[in-house]
């Protein structure tokens, strides 16, 4: 609240904010500069309550740790083979009865013996079909795992990662591509002979097309026909 004073004319009560008298409309007299009510009054500040500390700090989140590079290779636990019975680990093949372990009991890996057999009858039947004869056979039976000597001789290709029969385009990179790269970094037969002192009797193909070489007497290993499959779809 502003102090009244009284007008100096007629005796009014005015305040110092009032140019003129509100009765007489005598002009009053300025205030002085630097008075105390002259002042403009000073704004009430809100007192603003004391900032709180900062929160202590958190421990900080553990280090990502990425996986082992190899966790994808680690041997899996012992196990008994369901052909021989022998404790085996870590492999795809049981190491004394060749049990192909993917694979049901009783498919064993194709020996060194046929595996060469089959390399001297697929060359035998290339002569005889001149070539082109071998390429249209081996073109219809890939689907199934298979080449024309392999067929002959009840021998089937298998896709480890698959467990199965390997496909018609594993097939074409396994007989075409695979074996045409290697074929041009390595010294004659050499590659041939890898079967001898590896554990899976795999040659440097079925390694790049991650597949075994089994016998399959019975063709228990064929994939079904077409119509089996359209059959089972449907049912």
């Amino acid at each position: 609240m502003q102090k009244q004073v009284r007008c100096p004319n007629c005796g009014a009560p005015v305040t110092p904010a009032d140019a003129f008298c509100s009765e007489c409309g005598h002009r009053q007299a300025e205030p002085e500069p630097g008075s105390a009510n002259s002042a403009s009054p000073r704004p009430i500040l809100a007192t603003l309550p004391p900032e709180s500390p900062p929160p202590p700090p958190s421990d900080p989140p553990p280090a990502f740790s990425a996986p082992p590079s190899d966790i994808g290779q680690r041997l899996p636990a012992p196990m008994n083979c369901p052909n021989c019975g022998q404790i085996t680990a870590g492999e795809v093949s049981c190491q004394f009865c060749g049990q192909a372990l993917i694979l049901p009991p009783g498919i064993l890996l194709s020996t060194v013996g046929r595996r060469f057999g089959g390399y001297l009858l697929e060359f035998v039947l290339a002569i005889c079909t001149l070539g082109l004869g071998w390429l249209i056979w081996a073109f219809i039976i890939f689907r199934g795992g298979q080449t024309p000597a392999k067929q002959v001789l009840h021998m089937r290709v298998i896709s480890i990662q698959q467990a199965r029969a390997a496909g018609w385009w594993r097939m074409f990179f396994r007989e075409f591509i695979a074996k045409t790269l290697i074929a041009f970094v390595s010294v004659f037969l050499i590659p041939y002979f890898w079967l001898l002192w590896d554990r899976n009797r795999q040659e440097l193909w079925d390694k790049m097309a991650t597949t075994l070489v089994v016998s399959d007497p019975t063709d228990q290993l064929r994939p079904p026909s077409r119509e089996y499959r359209e059959q089972a779809h449907r049912s």
